[in-house]
């Protein structure tokens, strides 16, 4: 059974159509490249998936499974360090995670040194580092990704392509916005057009 369907769907940006009856079925496993250029519709799909735009036509069914979204911006607090915005993320989830399992994950990404340190002071990749850290942690089956390579160095890159890897085979699934491929084995592609 799919863990995500998507029918009939109406995508739309300043009341003009961008995807028109669009359908999706994603399956376990499964790691979907969404490619276009810029205004072709790449985050509002996601937004839409998100449930952050609202769909007026069409169905966008999770069949009760959980997503975590991850947009261009991370949506931290600036001020928060970077494990408690770590750990609101996880409370706003209504999910308890042991600190234990944070600072592991902090590790695995090179942040635990700044687990005390507010995001607002970190680099652009150190807080997409800290944005990323939450797909480790939450009991997601569908991941949300948009521009997820954005200020990410090697090591960074490294590491997301890992997670995405351990993710789908644990019968997880992910949906990536990006302008550079992640060069994964299987990978679908949905080519989006310029409007």
């Amino acid at each position: 059974m799919p863990l995500l369907t998507v029918s009939a769907l109406l995508v739309e940006a300043s009341e003009r159509p961008l995807l028109v009856d669009f359908n999706l079925d994603v399956e376990p496993g499964t790691l979907i490249e969404i490619r276009g250029l810029n205004g072709a519709g790449k985050t509002t799909l996601l937004r839409y998936l998100a449930g952050i735009r609202r769909a007026y036509r069409g169905t966008i069914d999770y069949h009760g499974h959980g997503f975590a979204y991850v947009g261009q911006k991370p949506g931290l607090n600036t001020s928060f360090t970077v494990m408690e915005n770590v750990k609101w993320i996880t409370q706003n989830a209504h999910q308890r995670v042991a600190e234990a399992d944070l600072n592991d994950v902090l590790a695995d990404l090179g942040m635990k040194s700044r687990r005390d340190t507010p995001v607002g002071s970190l680099s652009a990749g150190q807080v997409r580092r800290c944005g990323l850290a939450c797909l480790r942690v939450l009991n997601a089956k569908i991941w949300l990704l948009d521009e997820p390579l954005t200020s990410l160095d090697a090591s960074g890159v490294d590491w997301l392509k890992e997670s995405l890897s351990t993710h789908r085979a644990r019968d997880g699934a992910a949906i990536v916005a990006t302008h550079s491929t992640l060069n994964l084995p299987d990978t679908r592609f949905i080519d989006l057009k310029a409007p």
